[in-house]
């Protein structure tokens, strides 16, 4: 059991400062009539130097002068043997152990220059004690009374002696009904008995009241010197408020995770977010922010629209290397004569058109960061042998230069092709498939996780208030309806496409069928004949050479209505359909869809 401390009184604090001085050549007799007079127990004999050079006692003068001593003397003659001495700060304890051991009644208490500024005595070091017990009883009974815990103290009997107003509020017993009775009779007293029986001290018990208040309970025993327990400290504190706090706080933190799993944001400043409460991608979600923390390369897999590139910008905000910007490179955008001089840069004068200082390439400005290569399946061949080159060797040269440059680049591939047929019809190298599919994430398309579609819609309308200064309070059931029977070929984006168009278009707060009418978009959820898509029924017959028709004719009619809803903006259409503008062009000719009146810019 660990020691309490206390301060001790100091000898100044007890030390009495009204005493009787005489010169050292004055008769006794004087000396004794001076004492009498002044009503001085004591007084202390000062030598031709100031000094103090003995002290004498009333008692002790009276007894010499009876036992015949010449009265006529100096009093300096009573002084015999060394001067005891002792000093205002030292401990009250040591100067009354110094008195016991010596058996002396009182010490002359001298500063550092050696004069005398008290006179302790046996029955000031008892009132000193008194005192600071008694100070010290106020303190403790002050931080009893306004601690937030309730104390109770009991006997060995289970007697109460001590119940503080901490303890009146818990219980709702007050002090004077309990004092001096028998916990037991108010209570059960187990834990500060069973403190007193094993003289085991217990922390942190966990309870709740007969009012249901939660509480953490401590009890030890308080033991004699000689090991034996004379009774037990309890405390019980009120944890319910502790209780609402945590709970505030569990909440806040099922909050933030929930905020973690449902809503990354990409780190570009656009704002998309990936939203999702199905199982199955939240899993994904997880995963991708355990592999996030690895240098590991990663393939996303997914239909156009899906989320590949704020997965991959969720990626890299999570790993060691988020400090710097993600690298995205597209790789169907970048024209095959000029790939190379893209990912590689290029040395100053490498060829005719290029910049006479050179030019750093992707590579080398993704060094220490990450690289996002997008539509990874187009990449031609030749490229792909050179990109698969700068990952075995982690170095490669600029066109037209002959000094490697090292680096060192996370790669984060992504594609909506499907890389693995591209691999068996030997458009897409195995070893840089399996270089660049160490870890794989497939993101389900909308279509797969239609639950997804009330919360997405609700956010990103929220986005586009936001940006367009709208307030749009209802999204009727019907639309919504609409929206989830929808089967969304271009996935989220197509979502955030329409959305988009349907605030900027529309008149009031509400998205309702007839908005949807007004702003050109019916048609698209409903299909040609007004009706919204649906799967055809088991029972209803499909003629086999009457399937490839069908699919044209759908593929027809979305491609008409996108680039009727786009104004004939070729590229607006194929961002709507979530399909490349070249699939769009070949999708056209094959479907005989007159390239008319039709904007290219």
């Amino acid at each position: 059991m660990n020691d309490m401390w206390i301060s001790d009184p100091k000898v100044a604090e007890a030390m009495n400062v009204e005493y009787g001085r005489v010169d050292a050549m004055m008769p006794v007799r004087e000396a004794i009539e001076l004492i009498l007079q002044q009503g001085w127990d004591e007084v202390a004999i000062i030598d031709e130097k100031g000094r103090m050079s003995g002290l004498v006692t009333k008692e002790h003068l009276v007894s010499s002068i009876y036992h015949g001593l010449d009265s006529a003397q100096s009093i300096k003659n009573l002084t015999r043997g060394q001067l005891v001495t002792t000093r205002p700060e030292e401990d009250l304890t040591k100067a009354r152990d110094m008195m016991r051991d010596l058996q002396i009644g009182r010490l002359p208490v001298l500063d550092d220059q050696g004069q005398l500024v008290g006179i302790l005595t046996a029955k000031d070091v008892c009132n000193g004690f008194s005192s600071k017990l008694w100070q010290q009883g106020e303190q403790l009974s002050a931080v009893m009374e306004n601690i937030t815990e309730a104390i109770q103290v009991i006997d060995c009997d289970g007697m109460v002696s001590f119940w503080n107003s901490e303890a009146e509020r818990l219980f709702g017993i007050k002090g004077k009904d309990i004092v001096g009775r028998k916990l037991g009779d108010f209570m059960a007293e187990d834990l500060p008995l069973q403190a007193i029986r094993t003289l085991q001290t217990y922390r942190n018990v966990v309870g709740e009241l007969d009012s249901g208040v939660p509480v953490i309970r401590n009890a030890a025993p308080v033991i004699n010197p000689d090991g034996t327990a004379i009774g037990a400290v309890c405390t019980t504190a009120d944890v319910s408020q502790i209780k609402l706090l945590m709970d505030k706080l569990n909440r806040a933190n099922q909050r933030v995770r929930d905020l973690e799993r449902f809503m990354i944001q990409k780190d570009t400043g656009d704002d998309v977010s990936f939203y999702t409460i199905d199982p199955k991608t939240l899993r994904l979600l997880e995963q991708a922010r355990r592999v996030a923390r690895t240098d590991a390369t990663v393939m996303i897999q997914g239909a156009s629209g899906t989320g590949k590139e704020v997965l991959a910008h969720l990626i890299h905000s999570y790993s060691k290397r988020a400090d710097k910007s993600l690298i995205e490179v597209n790789c169907s955008a970048i024209p095959d004569s000029l790939f190379e001089s893209e990912m590689f840069g290029y040395e100053a004068g490498a060829f005719t058109g290029g910049s006479r200082a050179g030019k750093a390439g992707k590579f080398e400005i993704a060094n220490g960061a990450t690289l996002f290569l997008d539509e990874v399946g187009e990449l031609p061949l030749d490229m792909q042998a050179k990109l698969l080159r700068v990952i075995q060797e982690h170095r490669f040269y600029r066109v037209g230069g002959v000094k490697p440059i090292e680096v060192d680049v996370r790669l984060i591939a992504a594609t909506n092709r499907d890389i693995a047929q591209l691999v068996r019809e030997g458009s897409f190298r195995e070893d840089l498939f399996y270089r660049l599919n160490v870890v794989s994430f497939e993101i389900p398309s909308l279509s797969a996780r239609k639950d997804d579609i009330p919360g997405l819609v609700e956010r990103i309308l929220v986005k586009l208030g936001r940006l367009y200064d709208k307030d749009i309070d209802e999204v009727e059931p019907e639309v919504m309806d609409l929206f989830r029977r929808y089967d969304w070929p271009g996935n989220v984006r197509q979502l955030q496409n329409m959305l988009e168009s349907i605030v900027i278009l529309m008149e009031g707060a509400v998205i309702s069928g007839q908005t949807l009418e007004e702003v050109r978009v019916l048609d698209t959820l409903t299909g040609s004949k007004g009706l919204p898509t649906r799967e055809p029924d088991a029972a209803e017959a499909v003629p086999d050479d009457s399937l490839k028709k069908g699919v044209d004719q759908r593929e027809r009619e979305m491609i008409i209505n996108a680039l009727h809803h786009c104004h004939h903006n070729k590229s607006s259409a194929a961002k709507l359909l979530g399909i490349p503008r070249s699939t769009l062009y070949y999708k056209m000719k094959s479907l005989g869809i007159a390239d008319d009146h039709v904007n290219l810019y």
